[in-house]
Order: C-alpha cells, then structure tokens, then sequence
C-alpha cells in the first residue's frame, strides 16, 4: 500500500490542503499523522476538521498533548507557548477531546510512526544523531520508523543481525531509496506546516509493498499564512522571518 507519512501541521490549514491535494495526485491510499496537529498556525479547528473528516490516523505530539492536557508547554520556547494557549483558549471540549485520545504510536503494515524517538514515546526525546536513531529503533517494535517532531528531513538505518555483534549506525541525507531487509531504517518526514528553512511542506510517500521511500516538497501559500497570523494577533517566529530568503536554522528544538 501506498502511504503519505505527514507530521507537523501545526494549525496550517491551508498547507495540509495542499500537501493531501499532491498526495492524492500521487497515487497515496492512506495518510497518517505522525503528530503536533496543533501550535504555532492561525488555524487549529480547521486543520483538525481536515483530519477527523477523512479519517486519517494520527498520533499524538507534544503541542497536542499540551493544548489538551496542559503538559509539558512550560519546556517550549515563547512563540510556541503562545501558539499552546491561544489554541487551547479556541478549541471547543470536542476537538480537545480528539486531541487527548491520539495514541502515541501507530503500528502499520510492516512499520510505526510515532512524533519523536521510539524511545519512551511519551518523553517526546528528539531524534538529532544516529546514536538517537539507533535507541530508536531498538526500543521499537518494527524495523522501519517514520518520526517527525524536529521539522527538519532525515534519514538513519542501522544494521544489526546475527553476523553483526555491533550494530553499524548511519545517517544519510535525505534522499529517494528503497529500503533493504538488512537495515533498520528511522526516517524524519519534516513539517507540513511549519517549517524550519523555506516556505514548503515536506512529508514522505512510503509503499510498504515495495519498500520505496520518497520525499516530497510542496510550496503553499507563505503571504497567506503570515497574513492569517498577523489576523489573529499571533506572533510571527524568526523561523517565519528567515522563510522567504531561505536563511533559516535550526535555531531552538524547543519546537
């Protein structure tokens, strides 16, 4: 089967939109979420509207889990904390509701997603190394795991068998492959909605038949978005700024 691995929407409505649209076009069957549906984004109702409507699974980050429960939002920084409280203040019980009940892992067919390292999946621990990576995967229970949580694309496999006492650990750039029986294989989707570089959506397209791995990038409406912040006297982050000239950096993972 065909799927489109997503994470990060963080309340962009409109980049979700677009993100599903070129999945569609792409032959994906199924969609899941790997999380942080909420935080940051001018549009927390409709983007989990957009999800509870098609059904598409999703599992739970750690701004879901902070507008829902009123954990863990004093650990972000100030622009994420803000995101936190204006959406907790303008979701309805129900939507909140649907927040508390995301799961923290989604088992699939032959792999798992969850928002951050497999590792305690409820510590929310980034995945920043290929020693991260390999803690990952052996806390996991499937050899193929799709994460989100640091915005930013990535890719580890670690190699691990009878023959290998010592487990070869790699981090690879991002790239199109197919993945191979004898590694275990940790890939970070990125963001569809809020970034850390340039202005577009990344997510992953998986066929669990073939093992075929594909990154995809797609552009949505930056004017639009600041304008729907600046519309609702949300704060616009350094991330925000550094968009449209591409100088952007991982510059706090307190996200």
């Amino acid at each position: 089967m065909n799927y489109a691995i997503i994470s990060d929407i963080h309340a962009n409505s409109a980049a979700l939109e677009r993100v599903l649209e070129d999945a569609e076009q792409c032959g994906v069957e199924r969609v899941v979420c790997a999380g942080d549906v909420v935080g940051y984004g001018p549009d927390p109702a409709g983007t989990i509207r957009i999800l509870r409507e098609r059904e598409i699974p999703t599992v739970m980050g750690n701004h879901d889990v902070a507008v829902a429960d009123y954990f863990g939002g004093g650990t972000m920084n100030k622009w994420a904390q803000a995101g936190v409280a204006q959406h907790r203040a303008e979701l309805d019980d129900d939507d909140k509701d649907w927040l508390r009940s995301l799961p923290y892992v989604y088992l699939g067919d032959g792999f798992e997603v969850a928002h951050a390292s497999f590792y305690e999946p409820m510590s929310m621990r980034y995945v920043r190394d290929k020693l991260d990576a390999r803690d990952s995967l052996f806390n996991g229970r499937k050899r193929r795991q799709f994460i989100g949580h640091t915005h930013l694309e990535a890719l580890f496999r670690v190699e691990y068998g009878p023959d290998t006492p010592y487990p070869i650990s790699e981090q690879l750039e991002p790239h199109d492959f197919t993945m191979d029986d004898k590694w275990m294989y940790l890939v970070n989707v990125g963001s569809v909605g809020y970034p850390r570089v340039k202005p577009y959506s990344s997510y992953v397209i998986y066929d669990s038949a073939t093992g075929e791995v594909q990154f995809r990038r797609v552009e949505f409406d930056f004017a639009g978005y600041k304008a729907a912040l600046r519309a609702k006297s949300m704060p616009i982050s350094p991330w925000i700024e550094r968009w449209q000239a591409g100088t952007g950096k991982n510059m706090d993972m307190q996200s």
